[in-house]
């Protein structure tokens, strides 16, 4: 199926898409909401500034795929493989990305409050300025992960991989970091405020100056800074 006859089967009211091959089609600014792509082969599929609202791509392979501000509210791409696939400035408000594959994917300025990332792959990925208030981010992976200036206000971090994380003018405020790992983290003039530290692993931190760790629990009295040069993050 290419683009033409995939747009033309959407206009006459298909909306079943699911376990197709797809790779490689452009369908810049395409209107699909409420389509099924589960299963589907969408390697290196452009859907920039798509209208992909209510989509089920869970367990599609979009490796390489380009959704830069594309809208994904609420879709489901649960245990959906996107890696280094690019979402540049995508709204994924309420989305389900459970188990999902992330890593190194180019994520900048996307927009994820109250997106469910529980158990997501985001190692290496790019979150630069990212909105993810009030997200699910439970047991996800993100060593390495460049956060930014993100906005992860009363996020659920429990249990997360943070190991070499660029946190630098990050705001957690409010965010639940219980059991969490923050080896190796840059926390340079990220706010804490009120954030829940509990059993948050805090023994090597690459910076913490100026950081704004008011009201936070549990929050560290000291840390022993070490090189980055001198470690690996991802282990």
């Amino acid at each position: 199926m290419n683009a033409k006859e995939l747009l033309e089967s959407y206009a006459q009211g298909d909306r079943d898409f699911s376990k197709r091959s797809l790779i490689g089609l452009i369908l810049t600014g395409a209107n699909l909401s409420g389509s099924n792509f589960i299963e589907s082969d969408l390697e290196e599929i452009t859907l920039d500034i798509a209208n992909l609202e209510d989509v089920e791509l869970n367990l599609a392979n979009l490796v390489r795929a380009n959704l830069s501000g594309s809208i994904l509210i609420q879709a489901n791409l649960n245990g959906t493989i996107l890696e280094q696939a690019s979402l540049i400035g995508a709204n994924l408000s309420e989305a389900f990305l459970i188990e999902a594959d992330l890593s190194d994917a180019v994520l900048v300025e996307a927009n994820f409050t109250n997106a469910f990332l529980t158990s997501a792959n985001l190692t290496r990925s790019r979150l630069c300025r990212a909105n993810l208030a009030n997200a699910f981010l439970t047991g996800a992976y993100l060593n390495g992960a460049d956060l930014r200036g993100a906005n992860l206000t009363g996020a659920d971090l429990s249990r997360s991989n943070l190991t070499g994380a660029n946190l630098a003018g990050a705001d957690l405020s409010r965010a639940n970091l219980t059991n969490a790992k923050l080896n190796w983290a840059n926390l340079a003039n990220a706010k804490l405020i009120g954030a829940d530290l509990t059993g948050t692993y805090l023994s090597t931190l690459k910076s913490i100056e100026g950081t704004d760790f008011t009201d936070a629990r549990n929050a560290p009295n000291s840390v022993e800074l070490v090189n980055m040069e001198e470690v690996n993050p991802t282990q």
